[in-house]
């Protein structure tokens, strides 16, 4: 069983590898959208290293709940952050909002945090705080954040539509493979759990990067809030808009 759970390590680690790879080339082609290809290569890259953490077996820890895999969850809280820094450099909403939204998240992943090293109601309340959390957080993506995007050209909001179902609907299965994993009711074997969720990952995270690098030339059409280019266009040869 810790052999199959190191091999879909091994697989998750080499997919996040080659999923940089695309990001890396568009940010050494476009250097004045750098934050753009740079949010998507932390996304996939930070996300290569702890597979490969994971694959090594190091990063975890024993607890009163079971064993915790660190390099997952520090995985989850930094790129999911950069995820939804994606879209909004997308939708260009203002930073409260940014900054709200990153706040839940960050919510989101504690508590699943403390539902792995509890046990119990203490486990379980904090599984409920991470899920209203997380509740909040899909009202942004879908509600919050659409209300910015919809001052952008078609092509952008077009994109950014496309991301954040891709988003939202991947991240809904999350909780679900915690519930029947051994951090919940035991359904799933910790292999079969390695393997959802680098399939998991790698659609949502992978899946993601292609689509934003194979809609790259959104980017130049993106207006900020007061209707100027960002400043990762200015100087270059942006479209008009439509």
């Amino acid at each position: 069983m810790l052999a199959d759970a190191t091999l879909w390590a091994w697989i998750g680690a080499l997919g996040m590898f080659a999923g940089t790879i695309p990001s890396l080339w568009l940010w050494y082609r476009r250097p004045s959208e750098w934050e753009y290809y740079a949010t998507l290569a932390g996304v996939t890259g930070i996300a290569a290293l702890a597979y490969a953490v994971m694959g090594f077996g190091a990063g975890n820890v024993a607890t009163g709940g079971g064993v915790l895999p660190v390099a997952r969850y520090v995985d989850w809280l930094l790129t999911t952050p950069l995820l939804i820094l994606y879209l909004a450099l997308l939708a260009r909403p203002s930073r409260r909002v940014i900054v709200a939204l990153i706040a839940v998240d960050v919510v989101v992943i504690a508590g699943g945090t403390v539902a792995v090293v509890t046990t119990g109601f203490v486990s379980w309340a904090a599984f409920g705080v991470a899920t209203l959390a997380y509740v909040g957080l899909v009202y942004g993506l879908l509600t919050v954040l659409p209300r910015s995007a919809a001052s952008q050209p078609d092509r952008v909001r077009a994109v950014f539509g496309t991301l954040r179902n891709i988003t939202v609907v991947l991240w809904t299965l999350y909780p679900v493979v915690w519930l029947l994993a051994p951090t919940g009711l035991g359904l799933l074997t910790a292999s079969t759990e390695m393997l959802v969720f680098v399939y998991l990952d790698f659609v949502s995270k992978v899946g993601f990067a292609i689509v934003a690098v194979a809609s790259a030339d959104a980017i130049g059409y993106v207006d900020t809030v007061d209707g100027d280019r960002p400043a990762a266009v200015t100087g270059a040869s942006a479209p008009a808009d439509d």
